[in-house]
């Protein structure tokens, strides 16, 4: 080779194809990270709020099994964070009916019971803990229902948090469906 030759073979060579090769390296464990969402995900009652909810973590791509839930387990926990933060902004309201303003109070202590309940998973799993990781995801479901029970205890009040409660029940469920299969 003659020596302009050689510099753009080398030039050529590190600015264009070594970065195509990490480009394709980097879209071929992106591919096997999908794949085990949406095989993770197939095995949960909500399929489309778990790929979706997972795919939000950016290591979501290079996780194992282990990594996705503990990736919903975060989702799960930042869920319900929001959720006790929206219940602290309805209660500043001083024009609440006294009902209401009870049964939101109940909430908030629940959701602070299950934030901490999730929190308490997320230590179980790292210690494969997994029937505690269940027990603690499932006494968070339970907060979560009591709180949308209080509701229904007079008839012609609604919940403001049902939404909120059925996302965060999903997104438990979910978690739960992977650590099933992880056991």
């Amino acid at each position: 080779m003659e020596p302009n030759s050689s510099f753009f073979f080398f030039f050529f060579f590190f600015f264009f194809l070594l970065p195509l090769g990490h480009c394709f390296a980097l879209q071929v464990n992106l591919t096997a990270g999908n794949e085990l969402i949406e095989k993770v995900c197939q095995h949960s009652p909500h399929s489309d709020i778990c790929m979706a909810s997972l795919r939000t973590d950016p290591n979501s791509g290079q996780a194992d099994m282990e990594g996705l839930a503990l990736i919903a387990l975060k989702v799960a926990h930042a869920n319900a964070t929001d959720t006790s933060q929206h219940i602290a902004k309805l209660l500043n309201n001083s024009t609440l009916d006294p009902f209401i303003e009870q049964c939101l109070t109940d909430c908030s202590e629940q959701y602070l019971d299950a934030v901490e309940q999730i929190e308490d998973s997320l230590v179980a799993l790292t210690a494969k803990g997994f029937h505690d990781v269940d027990a603690w995801v499932k006494a968070a479901i339970a907060d979560v229902d009591t709180c949308e029970q209080g509701f229904k205890e007079k008839p012609d009040y609604e919940s403001m948090l049902t939404h909120r409660n059925i996302i965060f029940k999903q997104l438990c469920n979910n978690a739960l469906a992977i650590i099933h299969d992880l056991q």
